[in-house]
């Protein structure tokens, strides 16, 4: 295969799946975005946007903490956060997953919530299947574990909710009628928002064991004969876009 500039990140081939509602659509919307952002930096060096919010944040400021968590509770073998990520690369792909060793190929999954956490079902997601199908790819493993782990709000997440939540609460008073002023009515709704966020975001109460859920994905050579089909319809459209 001759090499294209144009490398799919893993992360984004659960996007470039999508088809169009139309039969004449090969692409939907999600897809069509992919690839003129890829065009655009490309052809001009721009960068897509970069969308952060809070639960990336938390995603990747607890990363470290929940490898060893996992690390633990699963009993995995030579894992360590402290280890460095290697970037892969095949005709394909390029990315770097959170575990790479001889013996396991695992990513890392931060749960915002305990809403968000898997408790007792595989939540199926589609977007992770085909990005953990690409790490298969390019590690040469058949099979993947998909981790999700559920651990404490880092402090300045936790003090930025509280504080978003100390201002909602406040300007509604007639949830504390018993406030006497002003004073009284923000230290208590400081109290409620600090309950409520350690209530949403703070597991100390729970077993580590109760906090990792792990699913194992054996490679599809079916669906991964589609996603490679599918890299090759974006870069033919890639291709035509980028000559405009």
């Amino acid at each position: 295969m001759k090499k294209h500039k144009w490398l799919i990140r893993p992360s984004q081939m659960g996007q470039l799946m999508t088809s169009g509602r139309g039969k004449d659509k090969i692409f939907g919307d999600t897809a069509l975005t992919v690839i003129e952002e890829a065009v655009k930096f490309h052809k001009w060096g721009l960068e897509p946007e970069q969308i952060e919010d809070k639960k990336m944040d938390k995603g990747t400021f607890n990363e470290p903490q929940n490898i060893d968590l996992a690390s633990k509770v699963l009993g995995w073998k030579g894992v360590s956060s402290k280890a460095e990520k290697i970037r892969l690369i095949n005709d394909y792909f390029i990315g770097e997953p959170d575990i790479n060793t001889p013996d396991l190929l695992a990513d890392i999954k931060s749960s915002w919530s305990a809403k968000t956490f898997p408790f007792f079902r595989d939540p199926m997601n589609k977007n992770y299947k085909a990005q953990l199908h690409c790490y298969m790819d390019l590690t040469g493993k058949d099979e993947a574990e998909l981790v999700y782990c559920l651990s404490n709000h880092p402090d300045h997440i936790f003090n930025a909710e509280v504080k978003r939540m100390t201002y909602y609460y406040a300007e509604r008073p007639h949830l504390f009628p018993e406030a006497d002023g002003i004073d009284e009515l923000w230290t208590l709704a400081e109290e409620k928002a600090e309950n409520k966020i350690k209530t949403e975001g703070v597991f100390d109460q729970m077993d580590d064991k109760d906090k990792v859920k792990r699913f194992i994905i054996k490679k599809d050579p079916e669906y991964m004969a589609q996603i490679h089909e599918r890299v090759l319809q974006a870069r033919e459209l890639f291709d035509k876009l980028i000559k405009l």
